[in-house]
């Protein structure tokens, strides 16, 4: 594979985007590969079912922006339910409501996944190999550049989602800024 090093790694949630505003904002910013970082890749309900797997695939394909999920990024069960007995303390009513991830979750990401804690380097995250991955999974061309790839995951303030954790190890292993798309 050519080395083609990412402008900036985005960051998108779809809680308080409506579907035409979405795929919209994707566009906006030139988003090339989209990857869901997502454990489960449907959504309950009417309102958000645009993000569902089958659907969202084509409707970026018809946009021209290639997809991938990559499991490898997404919590565990047990990491999620560090942050969703944090959520019943506060009393959330919903994911949404969330501003922030509670320091255990953060520290639990870090080390599961991203492995930023470990003392051998090979058994650390490689932010490049992921996008390799990433690619892979979406059959992009080793010619064709990735330059504007976008994490995905459903919380709207990027603070409150694992997704700001990878999208800052990636970032500043490849030495680009982190950039979020947020609804207005």
């Amino acid at each position: 594979m050519k080395n083609h090093s990412p402008e900036a790694i985005y960051t998108i949630g779809v809680y308080g985007y409506g579907e035409a505003a979405f795929f919209a904002a994707l566009q906006a910013h030139g988003i090339d590969l989209f990857v869901d970082i997502r454990r489960r890749r449907g959504m309950r309900g009417a309102r958000y079912k645009f993000v569902n797997s089958s659907y969202l695939r084509a409707k970026l394909a018809s946009l021209g922006i290639d997809y991938a999920h990559l499991l490898e990024l997404a919590p565990t069960p047990r990491i999620r339910s560090l942050q969703d007995l944090v959520d019943q303390q506060q009393r959330l009513q919903r994911r949404s409501d969330r501003q922030d991830l509670c320091k255990e979750y953060v520290h639990e990401y870090k080390r599961d996944i991203l492995r930023v804690y470990k003392r051998k380097p090979e058994r650390k995250f490689v932010a490049k190999d992921a996008l390799i991955r990433a690619r892979q999974l979406a059959d992009i061309p080793d010619a064709q550049p990735v330059l504007r790839p976008a994490l995905f995951c459903v919380e709207g303030e990027p603070r409150a989602c694992h997704r700001s954790l990878a999208a800052a190890e990636i970032a500043k292993q490849l030495g680009v800024e982190v950039k979020h798309i947020v609804a207005s």
